[in-house]
């Protein structure tokens, strides 16, 4: 019997650390909604002709009449189910929500990178279950650029609220020259062009300079205090330009650890910074 309790407590042990060690790999969330009955989850739906367009739809079991959407968009050379747990969770919140592959090459990877989203976007806007009038984006890292592009920048589907997360804003910014990034984005996102060689390019491109009193409200940034991949002004600098412009936005930076955007959490921070994300689109999206 003694044998029996250790090994119960050990597989307890295991489960603790198996937990903890996904929460801290991926603070988009604890995926806890496998088993629920109460929505319905599809995956690999082809929102284009290529390989790589293909989206993960998150709904509710039942739904009257048009519910608002969202649209999640994972960081560079990740992958939609790096979301599909915040797609889970929206869904049971009574939202219908998409989780994005797109294509990131060839160089330029700005034009795929853009127009593969934006396609998913307005894939998501046709569907007779959906609110077009109550869009949100939110995505991680270049999600979180895409993201912001999808509430900035003039087009038919432009998105309501946006949530970024750690992701660039203005690759004019000097701290961005300056950064672990930028030769990366010159090589791929830019196609070897730097900034040097087509200023206009990297304005153009830029969510800051598309910013106007028309853009999504409110938005929702966060980030943790120890990345070491996107500059501090690359939230700031935006938030100044939204606020005044009357714009509503919102700023939570956290403790995190680690590498790149230096992302580890404890389970119970995990948790609730995954709270205040799916929180912030509730409430901006009733």
């Amino acid at each position: 019997m003694k044998g029996l309790n250790i090994i119960f407590l050990s597989a307890g042990l295991l489960v603790i650390i198996l937990g903890t060690i996904i929460l801290r790999n991926n603070n988009f969330a604890p995926d806890g909604a496998d088993a629920a009955s109460n929505i319905i989850i599809e995956k690999n739906i082809a929102y284009g002709n290529l390989p790589k367009q293909k989206l993960d739809l998150c709904r509710p079991r039942s739904i009257s009449g048009k519910v608002p959407g969202v649209i999640l968009i994972h960081g560079g050379g990740g992958d939609k189910s790096d979301f599909l747990p915040a797609c889970k969770e929206l869904a049971q919140r009574g939202f219908v929500a998409i989780t994005v592959n797109f294509r990131e090459s060839p160089p330029p990877s700005w034009k795929a990178v853009l127009d593969d989203n934006k396609n998913a976007l307005a894939w998501l806007k046709l569907r007779d279950d959906v609110d077009g009038e109550k869009i949100g984006a939110l995505g991680g890292s270049l999600g979180g650029y895409v993201a912001s592009m999808l509430g900035t920048t003039e087009f038919q589907n432009k998105v309501n609220c946006v949530v970024n997360n750690f992701g660039p804003t203005d690759f004019t910014d000097e701290a961005w020259g300056e950064g672990p990034l930028y030769d990366e984005f010159v090589e791929k996102f830019f196609g070897g062009v730097s900034y040097e060689e087509n200023p206009q390019l990297y304005k153009q491109l830029s969510p800051i300079t598309h910013a106007s009193a028309n853009d999504a409200s409110p938005w929702f940034f966060t980030r943790s205090t120890n990345d070491h991949l996107v500059p501090l002004s690359q939230m700031t600098k935006m938030i100044d330009a939204l606020s005044s412009l009357g714009l509503d936005t919102e700023f939570y930076e956290y403790e995190g650890t680690g590498s790149g955007h230096a992302n580890n959490l404890p389970p119970l921070a995990a948790l609730q910074l995954f709270n205040k994300r799916i929180n912030f689109l509730e409430a901006c999206l009733q």
